[in-house]
């Protein structure tokens, strides 16, 4: 049980590591717009899917609904996104990406994609499949250890 024990714990400091060196690269690449994390990922969400809704853009990035709301507050301040009435239906409240931002966003995001490239183009095919597939087995762990919580049976 040690063993398995110092292998969890090597597996969640190495995916800390990681995660360290991908935000550091991310900031490098945001800091001139002078945002954070935070507002990094909302805007990452916002490129991808378009216009949303709070509770859409929450369920994404596994966030409070109040938490993206106070991130949203402060990109609106910053006019880098919009908040907009529905015309449909007048009580939904769409998040979108000021037009002035669209551009500078894909930009940062597509050096981030090109940097994260190059970093992993010295790399072998065979290694890409594996580092995905050992990446895609932690996932599928995760994820029904999570269902067997939420069933009761942990």
């Amino acid at each position: 049980m040690l063993e398995e024990s110092s292998k969890i714990e090597e597996i969640l400091t190495l995916i800390k590591k990681i995660m360290s060196l991908i935000k550091q690269s991310f900031e490098s690449d945001f800091k001139k717009m002078h945002i954070t994390e935070s507002q990094i990922l909302v805007m990452r969400v916002l490129n991808y899917y378009g216009d949303m809704k709070v509770s859409d853009i929450s369920k994404e990035l596994d966030l409070s609904n109040s938490t993206v709301s106070g991130i949203i507050d402060r990109l609106v301040e910053k006019k880098i996104v919009q908040r907009k009435r529905s015309e449909k239906d007048r009580r939904i409240v769409m998040i979108s990406l000021a037009q002035d931002y669209h551009q500078p966003v894909k930009k940062h995001l597509n050096a981030f994609a090109q940097k994260m490239g190059r970093a992993l183009s010295t790399t072998t095919e065979e290694d890409l499949d594996f580092i995905l597939e050992g990446l895609e087995k932690l996932r599928t762990i995760l994820e029904e250890s999570q269902k067997l919580e939420e069933r009761g049976q942990s």
